[in-house]
Parts: structure tokens; sequence; C-alpha cells
């Protein structure tokens, strides 16, 4: 090859990893959604859960990664390993709820109280149907609703 043809191919491939890296590092640099702040779609926690269980293609397209405002009956208030505040939402499902990551925590919360969360839905990961263990429904970055 001719000494000019190799300082093209060079030219090129420098030119093609600046491009890759000023494309990463805008990527890696966007700012995160401001969900507290967000317009939700809002629905209740039994809806959603059913929505995307039952319907689930048709309404993971309306509802995975788009914020949501859930109301409904709490179920329980857990803390995971990093020690977030998780909330349970009930559904009309034995087992089965709307399992909330709290990015704020809410204090005086308790089993039994009705409340509306807003948070970025993640979707539902199915449980183990031959022990009767049915999945839940995720939404994270969740905030109080105001």
């Amino acid at each position: 090859m001719k000494r000019k043809t190799k300082r093209y191919i060079l030219s090129g491939f420098i030119a093609m990893i600046v491009i890759a890296a000023v494309i990463g590092f805008m990527m890696w640099n966007e700012p995160h959604r401001d969900i507290k702040n967000a317009t939700a779609v809002k629905t209740t926690a039994i809806l959603l859960y059913n929505n995307l269980t039952k319907d689930s293609a048709r309404m993971k397209s309306k509802l995975v990664n788009q914020v949501v405002e859930v109301s409904g009956e709490v179920k329980s208030v857990l803390k995971n390993q990093k020690g977030d505040q998780i909330i349970l939402l009930k559904t009309n499902t034995s087992g089965g709820s709307v399992n909330c990551t709290m990015e704020e925590k809410i204090s005086n919360v308790k089993p039994g109280d009705t409340i509306s969360i807003k948070g970025l839905c993640s979707g539902y990961i199915g449980g183990d149907p031959d022990i009767d263990l049915p999945g839940d429904v995720f939404l994270i970055r969740c905030y109080p609703s105001t």
C-alpha cells in the first residue's frame, strides 16, 4: 500500500475513535429524568398490575420506562440491602404487589394506609406458577406524589 493510503486509513480510524468517545461522553453525562416533577400516567396499583400481567405486550409499550403515578393501599414497608425504603402496594392477586423503590423516604407510612407514589415503571417480573408464586410490578426512583 502506498504511504498516502495508509495515512487516510489511519486518519479515518482515529476520527471514528474520537467520534465514538464524544458520543459516549455525552451519553454518560446525560442528565437523569426529573421523575419528581414529570407528568405521569395516573393509575391504581390494581389496574397497573392487571394491565401488565394480562395484556403485557400492548401495555408494556404504554407503561414500561414511563413515569407512572400509582395509588393504592400499602401492603408492607421494607428496606432493601442498600437501605432504600421499599413500599409494596396491594393488588387483587394474592402474593402479587406493586414494588416501589423510594428515592425519598415516606415517614409514618404503615400497612393499610392509602398513598400515591410517582416512579419509573420498569415492568412486570413473573414469579413461578409451579409453586403459585406470582410476580411483581416494579417502580424505581419513586417519590411521594403531591
